[in-house]
């Protein structure tokens, strides 16, 4: 390899100095920051222009929800987002700080309601299936005109009824919520008209408000006078007219149900005022009962027991509800050491009509009815069952009474039902065939047994009852030759009659002395002799009259002297 060596300048040259020129044109590299910050500029504008306000929202529990995915959706649509949550100062609550578009900015008013989506069995539905995949979700109800607010209380459920759907709500008010709770259907005639949407207790504690949803056009059904009642699960009632089961449908069975409906002599009826609050009655039969309002009170004293008899049993008038009882109490009276039985009723006097001229005072009404025997009696109306109720009926028979008054209600006359008048009948007899001398007759028979069997085997007696037959074949010879119409025969027969008259003081002494005058065969014997010997004597008269008159048996007996 070889080596050159360095050629070095010449000394004397000068060296060149550079030479600068200004371009006349502007580069287009420029143009890529000045696009990249007109977008950013524009990206922000829009971004202020489309984000909405930033709320915050209180639940109970965040279970569910995830920040930065969670969204806020009204009708399947997104309207927010959640960004952050956090716990309360006091840790009882959950804070979700959410932002919302613009576009709901304007109706996040006080009455804006949030819940939380989730897969739910509700009453009567399944909502939320989807959740199951996506996640949950919030679930957003606009607000109407008001005051904007950027806070709000969530729900732990959904509404029941959203504010855009048609139809109108009512208040109803009863004495216990039983198996109602929000989202309860409401029937008529059958058909699911609306469902409740609310259920919370009154203020003074006496009973339950409840709020009902009815939809387009059923609302138009719900009139001034309208009847509502429990329709939920399963009526069974078992009473006098036996047992009884009513169900509006299969889901009121499971999940409960309010039924309404309007009287068929009321249907034109004025529609309801705007703040009327309906009475909510426990089933049909006691919408039905509503409709009589006017009662009048009385009070019933039983002797007998009252076992099967309630609160609620019907009181009839031949056959006819015209009322029923209320209540049913023990009194014990500490003067007499007696305990009665005050039974209250209540008589619904429009359900009977009146008839006629006579125009009668209504207090009077019932005074009358008394005194011509109105009296009330306590039957057995099923016989499985054992239910008894009330009975009121004219007993023609009854001994006169009055009304009178115990303590603020008048008291209307009883009497025993028939079960306790069979009863005491029986009673009697048992009393009397018990206090019988049973064993004193007992006692007789067996010494009229031993008497009678003595005495077939006497002689005594069979010369006795020999006398007799020769007495009685005398005597049927005597009565053939009156018959015959012989008059010498007459003084014969006399002479015969006489004989077996003899004949038979004989037997009947002989009889009375075999015999014994504490026997029941002697006394019929002994009858029978006495019988005989009137026959004798009667014949002995006729004898001495024809023999003294033998004419008579041609003439007959005249006006002889």
């Amino acid at each position: 390899m070889m080596n050159h060596p360095p050629i070095e300048p010449p000394v004397d040259e000068p060296i060149p100095e550079p030479e600068i020129q200004r371009g006349n044109r502007f580069s287009i590299v420029w143009l890529i920051p000045l696009l990249a910050v007109l977008i950013g500029g524009w990206l922000a504008v829009k971004a202020i222009r489309e984000t909405g306000p930033t709320i915050t929202i209180v639940f109970k529990s965040a279970e569910g929800l995830v920040p930065g995915k969670t969204e806020i959706k009204y009708k399947d649509v997104t309207v927010g987002k959640v960004q952050r949550i956090q716990l309360s100062e006091d840790l009882s609550q959950v804070l979700v700080t959410a932002a919302m578009s613009r576009e709901v900015a304007a109706h996040l008013t006080r009455d804006t309601l949030f819940w939380i989506v989730r897969a739910r069995v509700a009453v009567g539905e399944v909502s939320g299936i989807s959740t199951l995949f996506s996640g949950a979700y919030i679930g957003m109800m606009p607000g109407r005109n008001g005051k904007v607010v950027h806070r709000f209380e969530g729900n732990e459920k959904p509404p029941a009824i959203f504010r855009d759907t048609p139809g109108q709500q009512f208040k109803l008010r009863a004495e216990q919520l039983g198996s109602l709770d929000i989202g309860s259907p409401v029937y008529y005639r059958q058909v699911k008209v609306g469902r409740v949407t609310n259920a919370d207790m009154a203020q003074d504690g006496t009973g339950v408000l409840l709020e009902i949803f009815v939809e387009t056009p059923y609302h138009h059904q719900v009139k001034q006078n309208s009847r509502f009642y429990n329709a939920s699960g399963l009526d069974m009632k078992i009473g006098t007219d036996g047992v009884r089961i009513d169900t509006p449908s299969l889901a009121s069975l499971l999940v409960g149900g309010i039924s309404f409906y309007t009287p068929e002599d009321i249907k034109t009826a004025s529609l309801p005022a705007v703040n009327q609050i309906f009475t909510l009655y426990d089933n049909r039969d006691a919408a039905n009962a509503a409709t009589f309002s006017y009662r009048e009170y009385y009070l019933l004293y039983f002797e007998e027991t009252v076992r099967g008899l309630s609160a609620g049993a019907p009181v009839d008038f031949y056959g006819i509800k015209i009322g029923e009882v209320i209540s049913i109490r023990l009194l014990f009276d500490q003067d007499t050491l007696t305990f009665r039985i005050p039974v209250l009723i209540a008589i619904e006097p429009d359900r009977i009509e009146l008839a006629g001229e006579l125009a009668i005072p209504e207090y009077q009404v019932m005074e009358k009815l008394v005194g011509k025997g109105l009296r009330a009696q306590q039957r057995t109306g099923n016989l499985l069952t054992g239910q008894s109720y009330v009975s009121l009926r004219i007993q023609p028979e009854a001994e006169p009474q009055v009304i009178r008054t115990d303590d603020a209600y008048p008291v209307l006359p009883t009497m025993p039902n028939t079960v306790e008048e069979i009863t005491a009948t029986a009673k009697r007899l048992l009393d009397r065939f018990n206090n019988l001398p049973m064993e004193e007759t007992l006692a007789d028979i067996r010494e009229a047994a031993r008497q009678v069997k003595d005495m077939t085997g006497s002689k005594t007696l069979e010369s006795a009852i020999d006398n007799i037959d020769k007495s009685f074949a005398e005597f049927r010879k005597v009565t053939s030759d009156l018959n015959d119409g012989t008059l010498p025969k007459v003084n014969g027969m006399l002479d015969q009659a006489r004989e077996s008259l003899a004949r038979s003081e004989q037997a009947l002494a002989t009889a009375n002395t075999v015999l014994g005058q504490g026997v029941p065969i002697a006394n019929n014997l002994n009858r029978l002799l006495l019988e005989l010997q009137d026959a004798a004597r009667a014949v002995e008269a006729l004898a001495d009259y024809l023999e003294r008159h033998p004419d008579a048996i041609v003439f007959g007996k005249g006006n002889q002297e």
